[in-house]
């Protein structure tokens, strides 16, 4: 999922995370915050905290929903350990 900032400034992509045997991680999501298109930060975190946030920054803070990222993304990729 990917959502936008009303001024189009900030974005947040959401990624479903894949193993590297192919496996998806059920509980974990890739969250990547870029600014005027750099990137800010890459993280992990969980399902809960993933719908939180969207709630929080659809609802809240006005980001509108403006893309799906369903192609998983290795763990391994943000230097973290699968």
């Amino acid at each position: 999922m990917q959502l936008t900032s009303k001024d189009g400034n900030m974005v947040v992509d959401f990624y479903p995370v894949k193993f590297h045997d192919g496996t998806i991680n059920e509980s974990r999501m890739i969250k990547i915050v870029s600014f005027m298109g750099g990137t800010q930060s890459k993280s992990l975190i969980n399902k809960k905290d993933f719908q939180r946030e969207v709630d929080s920054r659809v609802e809240g803070y006005g980001y509108d929903v403006t893309g799906f990222n369903e192609i998983p993304q290795f763990q391994g990729a943000l230097g973290m350990a699968c």
